[in-house]
């Protein structure tokens, strides 16, 4: 089946909503960037791929992307999606197939796109996912099985239907779309939406593809946890390097990747599954279960880590760290803890840009942010957030989220001098 001509993927956002984790598709799971696996994935359908990024991420988009697609600076036509898709106008031509950078799905679906492209030529296809729960993102308007029109984020009792339009939309005529984007006035962040609207009001052959298996969204940092969770449950084989060093008192149970020059210490127990980046000391007594461990790290004597993400870097001296997430260059001080779970066992809560988020985990520990230390015996309540560049003294309880270059010692934050 013929290829569509260009795919274009959105990744020129602020990431703020990711707070105090950046570049939310940039990040490693399994040896593997978010941004990579998703171009590998769309690779097949589309004969040139196109990412629209902004000035401070580009070279690391080229970097993990290995050359396999085009960049194009997001420029300040219109607002949110639109912008981003209105920049593509001097490039992009023909027709084309518009992706979040931060939704995962199985990329198979689009097997079914090309097939129904080959058949009636349709003007516009899109990917639906039926919900039985209220989400705020963009619903479709039926009239039977047509499509009348797309509502973003409708008030809980005014939702059209039960079905969500994700971000997966085939246009045939893509200038054509741009000069009516173009002309779209609205005082809301809803232009892609309202354009695409006007677009579609004299289209006739307008199609919805319906999906029912996996998506992933990553909008906010504890999202990270659930795609941490699918990408370990795919990998079904153990790779153990030959490099490798590992007690003959540890104890490896599961699916397992353990990269080159790992040293596991005497009885240490690695319960799948898991992955262990290059570099990393796992010592003695620690116990690592259902987690990624980045390149370089530590993981301290009698440390346990579970359920949690760890970039490269991070050290931990005897810390429980679960259902976590701990970026790059991360150090705990001995007897520093994580609390994920409340003792009325309902779900945890997080506050992103000072909204408070139900985060649907009644387990959620910590995330925190590059570059930053913990002191000895600190606790962190389910669901805080910590910053990147901050120091937190010694014996601290952290209640609620640390912002960024702040030093914490007595229960507040300051300017590190």
């Amino acid at each position: 089946m013929k290829k569509i001509s260009n795919i274009v993927i959105l990744a020129g956002g602020d990431s703020d909503r990711f707070w105090p984790l950046k570049e939310k598709f940039l990040f490693s799971i399994l040896g593997k960037s978010l941004l990579q696996r998703l171009v590998e994935g769309v690779l097949p359908y589309g004969e040139q791929i196109f990412v629209v990024c902004n000035k401070h991420n580009e070279g690391s988009i080229h970097e993990a992307t290995k050359g396999k697609v085009k960049t194009i600076i997001q420029n300040n036509q219109g607002t949110g999606m639109a912008a981003a898709v209105l920049s593509c106008d001097s490039e992009v031509k023909d027709n084309v197939l518009i992706l979040n950078a931060s939704d995962f799905f199985d990329f198979n679906i689009l097997s079914e796109f090309l097939r129904r492209i080959e058949k009636g030529s349709p003007d516009f296809i899109c990917l639906a996912k039926k919900t039985k729960e209220y989400f705020p993102g963009a619903y479709i308007e039926f009239n039977g099985e047509n499509i009348v029109r797309f509502i973003e984020k409708p008030a809980p009792d005014k939702v059209p239907s039960d079905t969500l339009k994700l971000v997966v939309d085939y246009i045939a005529d893509f200038q054509s779309f741009v000069k009516v984007l173009r002309e779209t006035a609205t005082n809301a962040d809803d232009q892609y939406e309202k354009g695409l609207n006007s677009f579609l009001k004299n289209k006739t052959k307008t199609e919805y593809v319906l999906y029912e298996s996996y998506w992933y969204m990553l909008k906010y940092s504890f999202h990270l946890l659930s795609m941490l969770r699918f990408y370990l449950a795919e990998n079904r084989t153990s790779m153990i390097d030959k490099t490798a060093s590992i007690s003959k008192n540890a104890v490896i149970n599961g699916v397992v990747y353990i990269g080159k020059h790992v040293v596991i210490g005497d009885f240490a127990k690695i319960a799948g599954p898991c992955y262990i980046g290059d570099n990393t000391i796992i010592a003695d007594y620690a116990l690592v279960r259902e987690s990624h461990i980045g390149r370089n790290c530590l993981i301290g004597s009698s440390s346990e880590v579970a359920r949690s993400y760890l970039g490269d870097n991070v050290m931990l001296h005897r810390n429980y760290i679960g259902d976590s997430v701990l970026a790059n260059n991360v150090l705990c001080g001995a007897g520093a803890v994580t609390a994920n779970f409340r003792f009325d066992e309902k779900e945890v809560y997080s506050f992103v840009k000072k909204n408070k988020i139900n985060s649907g985990l009644k387990k959620l520990g910590a995330i925190v942010g590059t570059n930053t230390k913990i002191g000895v015996n600190s606790t962190i309540y389910p669901g805080v957030k910590i910053g990147s560049e901050v120091l937190i003294a010694p014996h601290e309880v952290i209640k609620q989220d640390v912002g960024d270059n702040l030093f914490y010692m007595n229960g507040a934050g300051m300017e590190k001098k």
